[in-house]
């Protein structure tokens, strides 16, 4: 598979300092500069709800639960004033991350794929939180005078079209938008990643991480560039260069020794996404099987862990199930193999003994969004749609942004008979996807529904009134 290294920053063109090789800039208030942080907020919401709405989104509530934990990880050692992020992952096996002003942050899930460590991962997300600390793409606007609409929706293109065609597309629709300015903001892009960079080793060191990683992880991006063939020459803007990743790797010889515990749930996460990209579950079963029995003195949980997820795909459901009642013998409580293995008994058709597994480890995890997801798909696929409809709701407060719980729960109101709360969960799906227009038909169906019933029907109005202001407000 070609790998295709994708991650973009749309044209942050910054000149760092020369003198201060320890000392950011001042970044400003929050009305500063030509954007201010309130609209790159509103830039950034609007930009997400249209890539939601055209690219296919990887929606596994493990690997998601992990990226947060991981970004929060980082967060607090980095330079960010508003720590409020928006994570996103594409459903992609090309190698991809990028950041959009307003706190999001985004990959695609084949970063799992090529990288060998979790810090190696890490160092990744780390620069990218480093060009939204920075503010770059505000910096970029004041350097250049670009048209700010366009400059996103390039951005926005590019990861649609590379995300669904898997190819180059992608890499042509974003030099589009940039022709003008990439002559010009050439030296700027060039400092702009460098301070990325350090600013990213730094907090990778914070973090109790190894700043070597990034280097390690360049070096090999760099390898596989060069056989995948040569780029677009536009990716000068963005250049990864011998003399770039020499520099990260200069930089992190200036740190001390680091000695970090990978977590073992990266590559358990890494063996979800490695299945998923399987070309078929068979063959997956046939890699498992011989890299287990050709291995020893290596720990092989997430190899054995990996096998039971190909022989659940591949309705092999009594060998997974004793797999995962293997691993769970070390690791009791361990969230990822809790969730598959009451995917595992479903798929045994024991699935009232998996609902009683996951209320037993609920009462454990508190709150916990995979194990709340799956005990709630489970009463839905069991009839039990008051049920679900209770755990939906239940998320859909603890996490008002993910429009995969707001379309689930608009399906348990359906069948549970909650008919008003039924177009109010589904405005709030279109709402999360940019379909305004969707979003205040459904509130309007919700309003005559509740005819006579205050204050349920006040809120819906208000709410309707939100969401034809933002309507106002779109540019994407």
């Amino acid at each position: 598979m070609r790998i295709i290294y994708f991650v973009l920053t749309f044209l942050y063109f910054f000149v760092c300092p020369a003198h201060a090789e320890d000392n950011l800039p001042s970044l400003g208030d929050a009305t500063s500069g030509i954007v201010s942080m309130q609209k790159e907020k509103e830039l950034g919401s609007g930009w997400l709800k249209s890539l939601r709405r055209q690219a296919p989104i990887f929606n596994d509530p493990l690997v998601n639960d992990y990226l947060k934990t991981l970004v929060y990880k980082l967060v607090p050692n980095s330079y960010l004033s508003d720590r409020s992020l928006q994570l996103i992952i594409i459903d992609s096996s090309a190698l991809n991350a990028f950041a959009v002003p307003g706190g999001i942050l985004g990959i695609n899930a084949g970063l799992f794929l090529h990288s060998e460590t979790e810090q190696e991962f890490a160092s990744v997300i780390a620069h990218e939180i480093a060009h939204l600390s920075q503010r770059h793409y505000a910096r970029s606007l004041e350097q250049s005078n670009q048209n700010t609409a366009l400059t996103l929706a390039g951005l926005l293109a590019s990861i649609v079209i590379a995300a669904t065609t898997g190819s180059d597309a992608g890499l042509v629709a974003l030099a589009g938008t940039q022709a003008l300015s990439a002559q010009a903001a050439l030296s700027y892009s060039r400092q702009n990643e460098q301070e990325a960079d350090r600013v990213g080793i730094q907090t990778l060191y914070q973090s109790g991480m190894d700043p070597k990683s990034m280097p390690k992880m360049f070096e090999r991006m760099l390898l596989n560039s060069r056989y995948s063939g040569k780029p677009p020459e536009y990716l000068s803007t963005h250049p990864l260069t011998e003399t770039r990743v020499a520099d990260t790797r200069n930089r992190s010889e200036l740190y001390p020794q680091v000695n970090y515990k990978e977590s073992l749930e990266f590559y358990l996460m890494k063996q979800r996404v490695i299945v998923h990209y399987s070309s078929t579950a068979k063959q997956a079963v046939l890699r498992y099987k011989h890299f287990i029995e050709t291995n020893s003195g290596i720990d092989l949980t997430p190899e054995k862990y990996g096998f039971a997820l190909a022989k659940l795909a591949n309705f092999e459901e009594k060998e997974a199930l004793e797999i995962l009642d293997q691993l769970m013998i070390k690791d009791r409580h361990r969230i990822s193999f809790t969730v598959t293995r009451a995917e595992a008994l479903k798929a045994n058709s024991r699935t009232e003994e998996a609902i009683t597994f996951l209320e037993n480890e609920a009462k454990i995890s508190t709150d916990n969004k995979p194990i709340m997801m799956t005990l709630a798909q489970l009463k839905f696929e069991t009839r039990d749609y008051k049920g679900a409809e209770s755990l939906y709701n239940r998320l859909s407060r603890l996490y008002p942004n993910d429009p995969n719980i707001w379309y689930n729960l608009a399906e348990a109101n359906g069948l549970a008979g909650s008919i008003v709360e039924l177009h109010q969960a589904r405005a709030e799906y279109f709402y999360l996807l940019g379909s305004y227009d969707d979003a205040i038909s459904q509130l309007e169906q919700a309003l005559r529904k509740s005819a006579g019933k205050y204050p349920v029907s006040a809120i819906i109005q208000q709410r309707m009134d939100d969401i034809r202001t933002h309507k106002r407000n779109n540019r994407f």
